[in-house]
């Protein structure tokens, strides 16, 4: 992934001209959907459903509100990525590059707040909608399928929010790390052979 931000990186100066805070935030928003793609078709191609049960399940089991959350965090992420990339090209890039690197680390810390967020919340009402609830012969099947749904919420945002933080928190460290080493100058000392050679004319 690094890899490809640093390719795009080159043809935006090949073509030269900087993405802008529009065109940042369409290819931010392009990197987030070809992500979903690339993890909708693994899930298919190991798990056999199809796209639509993938995206029903996820709603299902993660609710919409974490989903919403959890993507703009991401796009926010990848757009920061974007922006980390472009303020290599100004003339001044240290500040700028430390600015998108900070905001894309607190998005990151976002992202795992999130889950944790969520997953207390559903251990919440999993043990409220139990202390709320009457335990009889005949509703406690019903019971343990409720607190099943709300505790398998709860511990599915950690699942995937907590890896999901560490990893875009790497790909941005990484990343800042080679920028800066690509912009770093040489500092060799010059070699005898590059000192200019002077001559004396004995006439």
């Amino acid at each position: 992934m690094i890899s490809f931000i640093l390719e795009a990186q080159r043809r935006c100066k090949e073509s030269g001209h900087a993405a802008g805070g529009f065109g940042s935030t369409m290819l931010a928003l392009s990197w987030f959907l070809g992500l979903i793609v690339i993890i909708i078709g693994l899930t298919t191609f190991t798990t056999g459903m199809a796209p639509a049960q993938i995206l029903g399940w996820g709603l299902d089991m993660l609710g919409g509100t974490f989903l919403l959350l959890l993507s703009a965090l991401v796009i926010t992420t990848m757009f920061c990525c974007v922006r980390l990339v472009d303020s290599v090209s100004h003339v001044a890039p240290d500040p700028g590059r430390q600015k998108w690197l900070q905001a894309g680390l607190q998005a990151c810390n976002g992202i795992a707040t999130l889950a944790l967020t969520f997953t207390l919340l559903g251990i919440s009402l999993g043990i409220g909608q139990l202390s709320n609830s009457s335990l009889t012969p005949d509703s406690i099947d019903k019971v343990i399928a409720s607190l099943t749904d709300d505790f398998s919420m709860a511990f599915l945002t950690s699942v995937i929010g907590l890896p999901l933080s560490a990893i875009l928190r790497t790909v941005l460290i990484v990343l800042n790390a080679s920028l800066s080493l690509g912009r770093t100058p040489n500092t060799r000392p010059a070699s005898s052979g590059d000192k200019p050679v002077t001559t004396l004319s004995l006439s």
